[in-house]
């Protein structure tokens, strides 16, 4: 928390000017949120990591201006007021950041809700690891692919380890090929603050399909992730996103860009004369980055012992009534699912722990044009 207390190079840390970008408020974020100041200093925007996360998900670009997403004008405290006042502010007015101004309106401290109670959490995380890593072979013949090295440490252990620094400390592994390395190798490393179990699929169940054998069942929302994967995602954030929005089942997501190399034409209504071409478009998506938050209930739409998949779970869900919400992923991911992705990830995971953080969020549309 940025508080009266802390160094001007930590204020500093969470202030931006009105000329940045997005991609330079990112860098800015460590109190999930950055503080918007015109050129005489004083605070003219908030923006939050929801307000980022809400942009990028109508079309917003990381060059796209701060000021096109802030919250102009926003609530403040004042440096007069007691922690009393403040958290009374925070709470009558359902905030979870409160900017605090001098008599000029200058930005001298931000006050978190979070600090003032216990952050949201969630009891369980379910890690899927019962893959054959087909697409990268023969790395593949021996060993599973959580239990490939980038780095010093597998694929495996960077995610548990992702996990742990955000307080997780409840896991379920779902196993099925090479499941006994797998647990050998949990087993060897098992922490004591840890407390890491096993579903065991006596066939392949797919993304989704383990999730009935989960005994006991989740009592509340749990996470689900593929264990193939890497990145830095604040799973806390997402906790909240899901609880606020009262869903019962939320997914992450990712927007991948891709490049036609090639003039693309479109025709008039008869399909016969030309209407335009346009030269090497660029499209985006956005994809399903395995990273889902679910309410127990969801477990009952599973078939029992069954392949099942988690987009299926997900259009079952749908086609329910279940409320399916979105969360965009903006911090570092990288699904590891061909050979050219484990280059990609052993470069920036080393990135990441050598500079504290990667300079932008990786190009998906550069990541896009290395698969192809």
């Amino acid at each position: 928390m940025v508080t009266e207390s802390t160094t001007q190079s930590e204020l500093l840390q969470a202030i931006v000017p009105d000329t940045a970008s997005v991609e330079e408020t990112l860098k800015h974020m460590n109190c999930e949120a950055a503080m918007v100041v015109d050129q005489q200093g004083r605070l003219c925007g908030l923006v939050t990591d929801g307000d980022i996360r809400r942009a990028f998900l109508s079309g917003a670009e990381l060059q796209s201006p701060v000021t096109k997403i802030m919250t102009p004008s926003p609530l403040v405290g004042h440096s007069s007021d007691s922690s009393d006042q403040k958290l009374r502010l925070m709470i009558s007015r359902k905030i979870r950041h409160l900017p605090i101004v001098d008599k000029d309106g200058r930005p001298v401290a931000m006050e978190l809700l979070k600090n003032h109670y216990e952050d949201q959490n969630f009891a369980k995380a379910v890690l899927m690891a019962g893959g054959k890593g087909v697409r990268l072979r023969p790395l593949t013949y021996d060993r599973p692919k959580p239990l490939l090295k980038i780095g010093e440490d597998t694929i495996l252990d960077n995610v548990i380890g992702g996990l742990k620094s955000n307080g997780i400390s409840d896991v379920v592994i779902s196993i099925n090929y090479m499941g006994e390395k797998i647990r050998e190798h949990v087993q060897e490393r098992r922490s004591p603050d840890l407390n890491i179990g096993f579903v065991e699929e006596d066939r392949e169940l797919g993304t989704a399909g383990a999730l009935s054998l989960l005994s006991p069942r989740p009592k509340t929302s749990f996470l689900v992730m593929n264990a193939d994967l890497l990145t830095t995602l604040d799973f806390k954030a997402f906790a909240r996103f899901h609880k606020k929005e009262a869903n019962d089942f939320s997914v992450c997501v990712r927007r991948i860009k891709k490049i036609i190399p090639y003039g693309v034409i479109t025709l008039d209504s008869d399909n016969k004369a030309v209407a335009s071409v346009v030269e090497k478009p660029e499209y985006g998506f956005l994809v399903n980055a395995g990273i889902y938050m679910l309410e127990p209930k969801i477990i009952d739409l599973i078939p029992q012992n069954t392949f099942f998949d988690m987009v299926s779970l997900m259009r079952k869900a749908m086609a329910t009534g279940c409320k399916v919400g979105a969360f965009p992923i903006l911090e570092y991911w990288r699904d590891i699912g061909q050979h050219s992705e484990m280059q990609l990830a052993a470069r920036e995971w080393e990135q990441l722990k050598n500079k504290g953080g990667l300079e932008t969020v990786p190009s998906d549309s550069a990541a896009e044009e290395e698969r192809s």
